[in-house]
C-alpha cells in the first residue's frame, strides 16, 4: 500500500492506494468547475487509481510522485494559490 498525506478542500487527509503502485503522476484539471489536482497510480498488476479533488501533496510525500506538483515561488501548490484570497 502507498499512503501520501493530501490537502482537499476540507483539510489534510491520507489517500492510500492498495497493492503494489509502480507510479503515481500529478495532473492539473478541474472538477466541478473548480481547478485542482488529480493523482494517478498506475499498476502493474491491476486497473488505474484515480483520486481527483487535490489542492496540494504534503512536500514530505514529494519523492513518491513520478512528476512533481506546480508551485509558485514561495512553495504553495499552484492550485492553492488560486483558491487563496489576496
Amino acid at each position: 500500500m502507498t499512503e501520501l498525506r493530501v490537502r482537499k478542500p476540507d483539510g489534510w487527509t491520507t489517500v492510500s492506494f492498495p497493492g503494489e503502485v509502480a507510479t503515481i503522476l500529478v495532473a492539473g484539471g478541474k472538477v466541478d468547475g473548480q481547478l485542482c489536482l488529480t493523482l494517478t497510480a498506475e499498476r502493474e498488476d491491476g486497473p488505474r487509481l484515480v483520486e481527483p479533488g487535490i489542492l496540494d501533496v504534503d512536500e514530505r510525500d514529494g519523492h513518491l510522485l513520478e512528476n512533481t506538483v506546480p508551485r509558485t515561488e514561495d512553495g504553495t501548490s499552484v492550485v492553492l494559490d488560486r483558491l487563496l484570497p489576496e
